[in-house]
C-alpha cells in the first residue's frame, strides 16, 4: 500500500498540471495568452497559457516536494527529490508528459471527429497519466502494478475533480 501512496505523491505534479489549465483560463490578466497551440489538431481548448502554466505549477509542486523531503510525513514517500535540480527535472517530465498526453488525446478526438469539450470515456482521464508515465520513463520505470494503479486512480481522481469543478461553476460539463 505504501508504494501506491508513494506513486500518488510522485505523480502529484501530473494531477496539478492537468487541472491548472482549467483554472488559469479564468484569470483575467492572462486572457491575452489564450491562443490555441494548434486549433485544427488539438482544438481551441489547448492553449499556450494552459500548457505553460500547467508545466510551471507542476514543477513548483515538485520543488515543494523537494522542500518537504526531510519532514517526517513526506520523507518515506519521496522516491526522488535528493536535489533541487532532480526535483525540477522530475516535475518537468511529469508535468510536460501530462499535458502532452492530454494534447495527443485531443488530437485523437479531432481525428475521430469528436468536438472539443466532448468526452472520450476513460481516455479523458487516463491521457495525462499515460503521458506522465511515458515521459518519466527515461528516469524512472514505474512497475507494472504501479502503472495499473495509476491508470485506474488517475481517471477516477480526474472525474472527481471535474465534478467538483462543474459544481463550483469552473467547468461547463461534469466530465
Amino acid at each position: 500500500m505504501k508504494e501506491f501512496i508513494a506513486l500518488l505523491y510522485l505523480f502529484l505534479p501530473a494531477f496539478v498540471a492537468n487541472s491548472t489549465p482549467v483554472l488559469v483560463c479564468h484569470v483575467p490578466v492572462l486572457s491575452h495568452w489564450n491562443a490555441p497551440v494548434h486549433a485544427k489538431w488539438f482544438g481551441s481548448h489547448k492553449t499556450y497559457r494552459g500548457f505553460f502554466f500547467g508545466v510551471l505549477f507542476g514543477v513548483l509542486v515538485s520543488v515543494l516536494q523537494y522542500a518537504l523531503r526531510d519532514s517526517s510525513v513526506f520523507a518515506s514517500l519521496s522516491l526522488f527529490h535528493s536535489s533541487l535540480g532532480q526535483s525540477m527535472l522530475i516535475g518537468f517530465l511529469i508535468s510536460f508528459g501530462a499535458l502532452f498526453g492530454d494534447a495527443v488525446e485531443s488530437l485523437i478526438k479531432r481525428r475521430m471527429r469528436i468536438a472539443p469539450g466532448k468526452a472520450l470515456p476513460y481516455f479523458d482521464g487516463a491521457d495525462y497519466m499515460i503521458g506522465s508515465i511515458l515521459f518519466l520513463s527515461p528516469v524512472y520505470l514505474v512497475p507494472v502494478s504501479g502503472i495499473v494503479f495509476l491508470l485506474v486512480i488517475g481517471p477516477l481522481l480526474s472525474l472527481c475533480a471535474n465534478c467538483i469543478s462543474y459544481v463550483l461553476g469552473v467547468k461547463e460539463v461534469w466530465y
